[in-house]
């Protein structure tokens, strides 16, 4: 007779389940032990079937309930790849505006840049060309060395100091 008597872990393993899903259904179905062997609670064949049933009715029934999911799934799912395709699509033209933009942007400062160079070469020749037509007239160095100042430009040491 105590063959034919389970415990709850000997019946989640024979189901291959866990032991609170067991006794979720042994307290579903107000299911009695038969005996009890120190605290283990013994069930008998018939308890046993009665779970069985028991559990396969809930996985029918959640597999159901799973294949409208599946298909209020798919549909959300679809929904959802639309909207980002859509998105993806709106992120790449603006990453093209804006290659573009710096692009444009890059251009012109590569102008900037050239227009620059040219200037400063410009002026360092037009610089040259006054210290060579300096240099060839000694005298006016020297003459602009000694000029002094009027007395109306001569400013104090203080008022120079202090600018």
């Amino acid at each position: 007779m105590s063959s034919e008597l389970l415990t709850m872990s000997q019946i989640s393993r024979k189901l291959n389940i866990s032991k609170s899903s067991v006794y979720r259904s042994i307290s579903k179905l107000n299911l009695k032990e038969t005996s009890t062997r120190g605290k283990a609670k013994l069930y008998n064949q018939e308890a046993f079937k009665k779970i069985q049933k028991d559990l396969s009715d809930l996985n029918n029934k959640q597999s159901i309930d799973n294949s409208k999911n599946d298909s209020e799934l798919i549909r959300e799912l679809k929904t959802e790849v639309e909207r980002w395709k859509s998105e993806t699509d709106k992120r790449n033209e603006q990453i093209d505006k804006l290659t573009q933009l710096l692009d444009q942007s890059q251009r012109l400062q590569l102008d900037v840049q050239n227009k620059l160079k040219k200037l400063e070469s410009n002026t360092t020749q037009s610089r040259e060309n006054d210290s060579k037509d300096d240099k060839n007239n000694p005298y006016t160095n020297i003459s602009k060395q000694n000029k002094k100042p009027s007395n109306e430009t001569r400013e104090s040491f203080w008022k120079r100091l202090f600018r």
